[in-house]
């Protein structure tokens, strides 16, 4: 037990209000604590002082008195005040009935403001707009005008800002000279838009497809 807690518990164990484990905890910690033992001295002392004060008891009238002084200060507080109980009742009689026109007033006001407000609406001209979203994949803008002659072909494209290709790789395996020589061609004349951030351009990744086409009549 702590001296907080024991100087705590003090005063309930005097008046013999502690339970008696509590106590004894409190009569342990006493009998090793000088600072406690002297705190509780005192605190007796304190208490029997009290307990041997003679009791005063206030006269009989002091009821009597006090009530006719309490009678006295009512009139006095409702005299000064009588001007302002009158105002009170006088705009309490004028204001009432044009409350409930009031407020009927206003919140059709606000009613009829609520059903007209979107009416009012501007709408702003976004055709020429920027999309600032939080991310743009990249795309293609215009394909290469050049016929792609190769096999199937899967890319894996690195777009820089400026939507130039700036390095690729083929994640379905080697290839061979024709078909690079062809790849790169195709890529030379192939224009790509870049990924944009927040509306700035950066650099990202793509997956493409080059497939064959044969055309018979």
């Amino acid at each position: 037990m702590t001296c907080s807690t024991a100087q705590t518990s003090l005063s309930a164990m005097n008046d013999c209000r502690l339970r008696e484990p509590e106590r004894a905890a409190v009569v342990q910690h006493l009998t090793g604590c000088t600072d406690c033992r002297r705190h509780e001295r005192e605190l007796r002392f304190v208490s029997q002082t009290l307990r041997e004060t003679v009791r005063h008891r206030p006269p009989v009238d002091l009821t009597y008195r006090l009530r006719v002084l309490a009678s006295h200060e009512r009139v006095r507080m409702m005299a000064g005040s009588n001007w302002f109980s009158t105002l009170r009742f006088r705009l309490n009689q004028i204001l009432r009935p044009l409350a409930v026109p009031a407020a009927g007033g206003f919140f059709a006001s606000l009613l009829a403001f609520a059903i007209l407000v979107p009416n009012f609406t501007v709408r702003a001209n976004t055709s020429n707009d920027v999309p600032v979203g939080l991310y743009t994949q990249v795309s293609i803008l215009t394909p290469s005008p050049f016929e792609f002659n190769g096999q199937d072909v899967m890319l894996e494209l690195t777009i820089d800002e400026t939507g130039a290709v700036s390095d690729y790789s083929t994640p379905g395996g080697q290839l061979s000279k024709d078909q690079m020589r062809a790849v790169g061609n195709f890529l030379l004349f192939t224009s790509f838009k870049a990924a944009t951030v927040f509306g700035q351009p950066v650099s990202s990744k793509m997956l493409l497809n080059i497939s064959r086409i044969d055309v018979r009549s």
